[in-house]
């Protein structure tokens, strides 16, 4: 059905055929390729294991911390004891690890070329299937209109909804065939979780906000200033054992309870 009147939008009625050859197509591909995606990402994700060093540098680190945290718990000559083991200026932990970063030369995260591949593996299988994907669906399906948004919408919408038609008089609630792709493509989100799980490797927004995360965290962390805040940390610690006059304690709490009033 159209308006009589010039300028006023066109409202259409679909074919069930649009339904059943093109909406229901693009979500059934896109699917299979995100389930596609996953398993290939795994078979690419490469089995790295964590260094000696690094993992020495954050577990003297915890250690440390778990010390500062639960000194209470222990008698003051056993956390001084084990507050020299850390802070001593010869032999202590952290001196002894300060060093061994100094002499190894840590590299450059973002330098590493083992990060740098398992980027371009995680670059390839986003970017790859979805430039063939958009490319199917703009020879195949170009210009259909799949499906009609149910409420109301404002003009600034029509550029978002209704790419690769440019007919004024359609109203905007109206969602192209490759608009109708850029929806499944954030929609399907959900159901890939349902399906593979959270945190699956078919998920875009998380493979790019992981990238964005690792370029803006790719700076080499200084070991020796952690070390060094953690130190005066330790030895700012004012140590008081929770069970000292643990016996007078008791004995002032059963004498006031024993008190009649």
């Amino acid at each position: 059905k159209s308006s009589s009147r010039k300028g006023m939008a066109i409202d259409l009625v679909l074919d069930d055929k649009i339904r059943d050859w093109v909406l229901f197509p693009i979500v059934f591909v896109m699917f299979l390729v995100a389930i596609v995606r996953h398993n290939v990402s795994l078979m690419l994700q490469s089995d790295r294991r964590a260094e000696l060093k690094s993992v020495t540098e954050r577990q003297t680190l915890l250690r440390a911390q778990r010390l500062r945290v639960n000194s209470r718990v222990l008698p003051e000559q056993a956390f001084l004891a084990k507050r020299a083991f850390f802070n001593d200026p010869q032999s202590g932990a952290f001196r002894e690890t300060e060093n061994a970063s100094a002499n190894s030369g840590a590299m450059n995260p973002m330098m590493d070329p083992m990060n740098m591949v398992d980027m371009l593996k995680g670059n390839i299988t986003m970017v790859v299937p979805q430039l063939m994907i958009m490319a199917w669906v703009s020879h195949f399906f170009s210009g259909f209109v799949t499906v009609k948004i149910p409420f109301p919408l404002t003009l600034a919408f029509r550029g978002m909804l209704q790419r690769g038609i440019e007919l004024d008089a359609l109203q905007v609630t109206w969602v192209s065939s490759l608009s109708w792709y850029f929806l499944t493509l954030f929609g399907l989100r959900g159901i890939n979780s349902l399906v593979l799980g959270e945190g699956n490797a078919a998920d875009d927004t998380q493979l790019m906000q992981q990238q964005m995360q690792g370029g803006a965290g790719a700076a080499m962390v200084d070991v020796k200033k952690q070390y060094q805040s953690e130190r005066e940390n330790l030895e700012l610690v004012d140590h008081k054992w929770t069970i000292h006059d643990a016996e007078s304690r008791l004995l002032r709490s059963t004498t006031t309870t024993a008190t009649p009033s």
